[in-house]
């Protein structure tokens, strides 16, 4: 067994330093890489995540992180591991990392643009490494309290820009959720944050769903400082709290909201909800876009509008709205179908350099329509930005005309982007090169000429109000966000009517020592706003049969254990949105060949694996899958099987043949010569325990009697017979050994 987790261990020290099919990357030594980032192809599209330490191998949890994008500051706080992560960036925007050391002074990263695929990784230290000269100098500035933990004062991000993420904090205790509610006026002053006018009496609501299927509210005022505490929280990861308040404004309310938090037994939570300026002209604010996307049906005020996602209208269904707070039912509908939503594109696009077109002149030419409809598509606004930074580019915007078509010319030699906007819905082209010759990209645009079963209630908006939608189809319960109502404008709440849990894995996976070793990223995805409790003992994912070892990445040993014999163990319940970790295992490799049965009771959707090519390998998948050979950056051949799905309750099996193998005589020798020297062995033992000396016989022992007492006396008396003594002890010799 401890061969087999070193050869995973030895997997891992390669695959967290980022080896892909598509990517390969070199860990510089820890001193070297502070403050530069390194491209993950195994992140999602547009993630970055930034990785604080105080010192080789010491992590921060708990400490604000900022990162500006396209000059825009964003914040996230730590967890266990030290890591924050931004997910969701903008591809080639401009990003930068900056975290405060101990005192207060900020620590930035190299500013880099967002990976095209994947995402990337960098570490910040708030402590000197020896030999880190090439990490950036930070600029002068003090550190702030940001709800407890460090902050850039000159780079901290205004209150708005934090809204709705909670975050730990290590001076709470456990079990505590702090929510501070201010009209985006937090400053610095004397190293504390602190709001010189903070909103007081507000309510705030933090509404817990339990993976029980559970709901509890508690609402509070805000205190004279605009915080809210509350306690005696569940610390198991079994309960998903939200936050909520409405916060009046001018002649409209901003309703806000932040995304799930599951607490832990290591720190407490804390969160900002902000509005905007109170003397702000601005629209209200409604955070609710950003967790569940809005549609451009308008909803009339005093009206709860609640749409399902991922089912066609079923008349036998009912859509039902409760008061959170007492459980009891506001109304009881039947879904009907809604009007569509012109604002759901699906476009395709098609760019080809055009040798006729002078370099920087740019044509785009828009089709499509309802349904299938490949009608022109006027009123299609166009701008250019640069590729890398996503910058409007200066007087390069158009609007499509009644044919369809517009042209920009530029100067720019730069690689850019298109950006267009159907139907309120903004979509940017891959990267185009006008510096040679001009091109033209043909667009085809089209939204559903159907709408989602909705169902629409009356309801009276009430400051403390908490509201929620739910739906039970196929004898499973669906259930929409928490959420509360404006009295100014109505609302539209979603459910999502999808399989609860989602399995998804990317692995590599090389022969080494007569083991394929496997190694790559599992995720399971839970499409519930509650955690998802699979028992008593956490969610096992079995792994094929006749697997050895495993191993788990450190980050993730917290959350995910080995199950010898059977798999990977989580332990906690599975958040909204789902869990991902790192871990690898082997398959032995018998006569060329491995047999891989994966059981996949949450089937798996778009998962990937990649085996690296030896001569004479074949690879025979599940019908319906299909993989190919690819070389890598490092020149090295992989057999690749890209986004494979297989149905719950399915299974992969695949054979990988014509691996290298151990010659039969070397398999045989061995255990040849085993047998030989057992067999020695046992023989041995049984003729030591069959083999008895015979017993005297009675006149020899008489004789030999004799013999010896006459012996005695020749040597009493001292007669030097000679002669005598000898015939004696001959005769002696011949009687023992009769």
């Amino acid at each position: 067994m401890n061969r087999f987790v070193s050869i995973l261990a030895s997997v891992f020290a390669v695959a967290l330093a980022g080896v892909a099919v598509h990517d390969q990357v070199a860990f510089a030594q820890p001193a070297a890489a502070i403050g530069h980032p390194l491209p993950d192809g195994n992140l999602p599209a547009g993630t970055i995540s930034v990785r604080i330490i105080a010192g080789p191998g010491v992590a921060v949890p708990g400490a604000d992180v900022t990162l500006t994008v396209n000059n825009e500051p964003r914040s996230a706080r730590t967890d266990a591991a030290g890591r924050a992560t931004f997910a969701g960036l903008p591809v080639g925007a401009t990003v930068q990392a900056q975290v405060a050391d101990a005192d207060g002074k900020p620590i930035s990263s190299d500013a880099f643009p967002v990976p095209e695929e994947g995402g990337a990784r960098v570490m910040l230290s708030t402590k000197p490494l020896q030999g880190a000269g090439g990490m950036v100098q930070p600029e002068a500035g003090e550190g702030a309290g940001g709800g407890g933990g460090p902050m850039s004062g000159a780079g901290m991000p205004e209150a708005r820009a934090m809204s709705g993420q909670p975050r730990p904090e290590r001076t709470d205790l456990p079990g505590t959720y702090t929510v501070r509610v201010t009209y985006n006026d937090l400053k610095l002053v004397a190293g504390k944050m602190t709001d010189p006018n903070p909103p007081v009496d507000v309510p705030v609501s933090l509404v817990a769903y339990g993976a029980d299927d559970s709901i509890s509210v508690v609402t509070k005022k805000a205190a004279a400082d605009g915080h809210v505490t509350f306690d005696s929280l569940d610390q198991t990861g079994g309960t998903a709290y939200f936050a909520l308040a409405l916060l009046p404004r001018g002649s409209g309310t901003d309703r806000l909201i932040a995304v799930p938090a599951v607490l832990d037994s290591q720190t407490g939570v804390r969160c900002v909800l902000s509005g905007d300026k109170r003397d702000a002209t601005s629209p209200p604010i409604d955070d609710y876009n950003k967790l569940v996307p809005q549609d451009t049906v308008a909803t009339p005020a005093g009206k709860v509008r609640v749409s399902l996602d991922g089912v066609p209208v079923d008349g036998s269904a009912k859509v039902t709205l409760y008061d959170a707070a007492t459980m009891k039912p506001l109304g009881v509908q039947s879904p009907h179908e809604g009007a569509p939503d012109p604002s759901q594109v699906r476009a395709q696009a098609d760019y080809n350099p055009v040798k006729d077109l002078p370099a920087g002149t740019f044509e785009v030419e828009v089709k499509g329509g309802p349904g299938t409809a490949t009608n022109p598509t006027p009123g299609v606004s166009v701008q250019l930005v640069a590729a890398d930074t996503e910058q409007p580019i200066a007087d390069t915007s158009a609007i499509t005309g009644m044919d369809g078509k517009a042209r920009i010319t530029t100067k720019v030699t730069s690689s850019v982007k298109a950006v267009l906007v159907i139907n309120g819905k903004t979509m940017g082209s891959a990267p185009i090169d006008l510096s040679v010759t001009g091109g033209k990209l043909d667009v085809t645009a089209n939204w559903s000429t159907r709408g989602k079963p909705e169902a629409v209630f009356d309801v009276v908006a009430r400051p403390e109000l908490v509201l929620f939608a739910e739906t039970v189809m196929n004898k499973q319960l669906f259930r929409s966000l928490p959420f509360q109502v404006s009295p100014e404008t109505g609302t539209h709440a979603s459910i999502y009517v999808y399989p609860r849990t989602l399995f998804t894995f990317s692995v590599h996976s090389f022969i080494e020592d007569q083991l394929l070793a496997v190694q790559g990223s599992f995720e399971v995805t839970n499409y519930s706003w509650a955690p998802y409790r699979a028992s008593p003992d956490g969610l096992l994912i079995k792994l094929p049969a006749h697997h050895k070892g495993g191993i788990i990445a450190a980050q993730d040993q917290g959350d995910v254990s080995v199950a010898q014999g059977e798999g990977f163990r989580l332990m906690r319940p599975i958040p909204p949105g789902g869990r991902k970790f790192r871990a690898g295992f082997s398959l032995p490799v018998d006569n060329g060949e491995v047999n891989w049965a994966f059981d996949l009771p949450m089937g798996t959707w778009q998962s990937n694996m990649e085996i690296r090519q030896s001569e004479g390998m074949k690879v025979t998948l599940p019908p319906g899958t299909t993989g190919e050979t690819r070389t890598a950056s490092t020149g090295e051949p992989w057999f690749v099987v890209d986004n494979f799905t297989i149905e719950r309750g399915q299974s992969l099996v695949m054979k990988i043949s014509g691996l290298p193998a151990e010659a039969q005589w070397k398999i045989w020798a061995p255990r040849i010569v085993a047998l030989f020297v057992l067999g020695l062995l046992l023989g041995g033992i049984a003729f030591a325990m069959l083999r008895q000396a015979p017993a005297p016989k009675p006149d020899h022992e008489a004789r030999r009697a004799k013999l010896l007492d006459e012996l005695v006396d020749l040597d009493r008396e001292g007669k030097q017979d000679t002669r005598r003594r000898a015939q004696i002890l001959d005769e002696l010799e011949r009687l023992w050994g009769a």
